[in-house]
C-alpha cells in the first residue's frame, strides 16, 4: 500500500511538470528571502547584544587625579541594578592598551608615554534603558567632580543599533508572514489543480472502496515535496554562496573584518565549513517547508476531495 502511495505521488509530480517547477521555484524563492530576513534580524539582535556588553561609557580623568579619587567614583558609581561592569583603567594599563592596539606602528609607539593618557573609568551598563540613567549620574556628577576631565559615552550607536534591529524584526514578521500565506496559496492552488485533474480516478478508487486515506496521502505526499525541495534549494542558495565567497576573501582585509565581527557575535560556525550548523541550517528549512506544504496540502484536500 505505502509503495502504491509512494508511486501515485511522483505520478502526479510528473504528469503536471511545469506546474510542479513553477511551485517549487516559487517556494525557493519565498524561504529564501524569508530566511534573509531571519538572519538579517539574528545580526541585528547579535549586535545589539554585543555593543550592550562593551564599554558603553569610559570617564577620562586629569592627569594628576589621585588614584583613591577615581576609585571613590569608581565605588559611587557602581550599582548593580544599572551597571554590569565597571573597570579602572590606569595611565600604564592605558599605555598596555595602546601598545597592543599600534603594535604595528613603531612611530606611533615611540611618543607615547603612560604619563601622556589618561587614567579613566570603563562602565558597561545592564541595558541600553539603564545606560541612560548612567550617564544622567556621571554627568551630574561631573558638575561637582574636578578631578572628570571628560565623558565618552555611545548612547546614540546602542539606541540606533535597538531600533534597527526592532525595524528588521517588525518587517522579518511581516515578510514571513506575507510570504508564508502567498507559499500556502500557491501549494494549495497547485493541489487542487491536480485534484480536479483526477477527477474521474477519484471518483472510481471511492466507488470501488478505496479509504480515504488511500486517496488523499499522494496529495499531501506532494505538497510536503514542494516544501521540503523549496528549503533545500534556499538554504542551498544561501550557505553555498556565503562558504564559498569566505574561502575566495581568506587573507583579505574584508575576511579580517568579516571574522572579527563573526568572533564578537560568537557566530564562529559562520567562519568556515561546519557540518554540524550546515546540517541543522539545511534541516531547519526542510521542516518548515515541509510543514507549509503539508498545511497547505491538507487544506487543499479538505476543500477539493469531497
Amino acid at each position: 500500500m505505502a509503495n502504491t502511495i509512494i508511486k501515485t505521488t511522483k505520478t502526479n509530480i510528473r504528469r503536471n511538470r511545469m506546474l510542479s517547477a513553477s511551485t517549487i521555484f516559487v517556494t525557493t524563492i519565498v524561504l529564501l528571502i524569508s530566511s534573509l530576513f531571519i538572519t538579517a534580524s539574528i545580526f541585528a539582535d547579535k549586535g545589539v547584544s554585543y555593543y550592550e556588553k562593551k564599554a558603553q561609557v569610559i570617564v577620562f580623568f586629569k592627569k594628576d587625579a589621585a588614584e583613591e579619587d577615581i576609585l571613590s567614583f569608581k565605588d559611587k558609581m557602581n550599582d548593580p541594578e544599572l551597571i554590569s561592569d565597571i573597570v579602572y583603567v590606569s595611565q600604564d594599563d592605558a599605555l598596555a592598551i595602546y601598545k597592543k592596539e599600534f603594535a604595528d606602528d613603531p612611530t606611533l609607539l615611540a611618543t607615547v608615554t603612560a604619563d601622556s593618557l589618561p587614567p579613566s573609568v570603563e562602565i558597561k551598563a545592564v541595558s541600553a534603558e539603564a545606560l541612560i540613567s548612567v550617564i544622567k549620574k556621571i554627568n551630574d556628577e561631573k558638575e561637582t567632580n574636578p578631578n572628570i576631565d571628560e565623558v565618552m559615552y555611545f548612547e546614540d550607536v546602542v539606541n540606533s543599533l535597538e531600533t534597527l534591529s526592532n525595524i528588521v524584526s517588525i518587517a522579518s514578521i511581516v515578510v514571513i508572514v506575507v510570504f508564508g500565506i502567498i507559499t500556502f496559496t500557491l501549494i494549495r492552488i497547485t493541489i487542487g489543480f491536480n485534484i480536479n485533474a483526477h477527477k474521474e480516478e477519484i471518483k472510481i478508487m471511492d466507488l470501488v472502496g478505496s479509504p480515504k486515506n488511500f486517496i488523499s496521502t499522494p496529495f499531501v505526499l506532494e505538497g510536503m515535496y514542494y516544501g521540503v525541495v523549496g528549503g533545500f534549494f534556499a538554504a542551498l542558495l544561501i550557505i553555498g554562496p556565503w562558504y564559498i565567497a569566505m574561502h575566495y576573501l581568506t587573507g583579505t582585509d574584508y575576511s579580517y573584518w568579516i571574522n572579527q565581527v563573526l568572533t564578537d557575535f560568537n557566530m564562529n560556525y559562520l567562519k568556515a565549513f561546519d557540518l554540524t550548523f550546515v546540517l541543522i541550517y539545511f534541516g531547519a528549512h526542510i521542516a518548515v517547508g515541509s510543514l507549509i506544504g503539508m498545511i497547505s496540502s491538507i487544506s487543499a484536500v479538505k476543500k477539493y476531495l469531497k
